[in-house]
């Protein structure tokens, strides 16, 4: 797909997601010449043991790696987190937020970890009776009675109210709003500073 799209020369502008297991060097250079431009990581956790448990076989050096292979190939990075694995408590999704501030993405997306029904977590949650939402809304990331998965050690109600939390301190970093400034502009950091600053009214928070 990419040679058909650098012979065509169709000056794109693209995002994509790619796996952190998979990228490699002379695949970064491709997808450049093929206009895409973003490319979106499931990093997830920076914690061994809640990336095992969900078989997400890869480590924090390989995560940092691939990031560096990936920006210095002209690309930007998105980021993907999750709060609330079954294995994740308070330590560890602080470990998952101090990568994120660490790796410093040009866009980090930061999730609850829900448990949509038909999943294999909807099925766990079934089995050891953890609260689901009521109404569909409730599976947003963003509604008023969003209900994320309670896990082996804390409640749906405290991974909530950590996600808020890290979602402000990541796009209040000066660190990460200095970043954009000198990679975009000044504007788009006040933008980002701007929606950071916007309250999420939440039922169970």
């Amino acid at each position: 797909i990419c040679d058909l799209l650098i012979e065509r020369n169709y000056d794109l502008n693209i995002w994509a997601y790619a796996r952190v297991d998979t990228v490699r060097g002379r695949m970064i250079e491709k997808l450049k010449r093929a206009g895409i431009n973003w490319l979106a990581l499931g990093i997830e956790s920076a914690s061994e043991r809640v990336r095992v448990d969900v078989q997400k076989n890869f480590g924090p050096d390989l995560v940092e790696r691939v990031v560096k292979d990936i920006r210095q190939g002209g690309i930007n990075v998105i980021a993907n987190y999750i709060f609330g694995l079954p294995e994740d408590d308070l330590t560890t999704m602080q470990e998952t937020l101090d990568m994120a501030l660490d790796l410093n993405c040009e866009f980090g997306n930061f999730y609850s970890a829900i448990a949509y029904p038909g999943s294999q977590l909807y099925e766990l949650a079934i089995q050891k009776n953890w609260p689901l939402p009521q109404e569909w809304s409730g599976y947003s990331q963003h509604a008023l009675d969003t209900l994320p998965l309670s896990t082996n050690h804390i409640s749906g109600t405290e991974v909530l109210r950590f996600r808020d939390q890290a979602f402000k301190t990541y796009f209040g970093s000066p660190k990460y709003l200095d970043m954009i400034a000198k990679t975009f502009n000044s504007q788009t950091a006040q933008q980002i500073h701007e929606m950071a600053s916007v309250e999420i009214e939440r039922q169970y928070n």
